[in-house]
């Protein structure tokens, strides 16, 4: 029998990190300088910044609104 603890932890560990700009997976915490340990970057949009979601749900909207927004 499973423990559903566990079970939280695991899917916990597996979290996505989204851009706020325009929801894609490639976003990469920004090294280099140490005051900037907070940094978020996007690949794919050039969003910088401390925020970043976790939400699946929203980042798919965000996802949608940004491919409209391209063409």
């Amino acid at each position: 029998m499973k423990d559903a603890s566990s079970e939280a932890q695991k899917t916990k560990r597996r979290s996505f990190k989204f851009c706020p700009r325009c929801g894609s997976t490639d976003v990469f915490w920004a090294q280099g300088m140490p005051q900037f340990w907070s940094l978020w970057q996007c690949r794919n949009c050039g969003y910088q910044g401390a925020f970043i979601l976790e939400d699946g749900n929203l980042a798919e909207k965000l996802q949608e609104e940004w491919k409209n927004k391209k063409q």
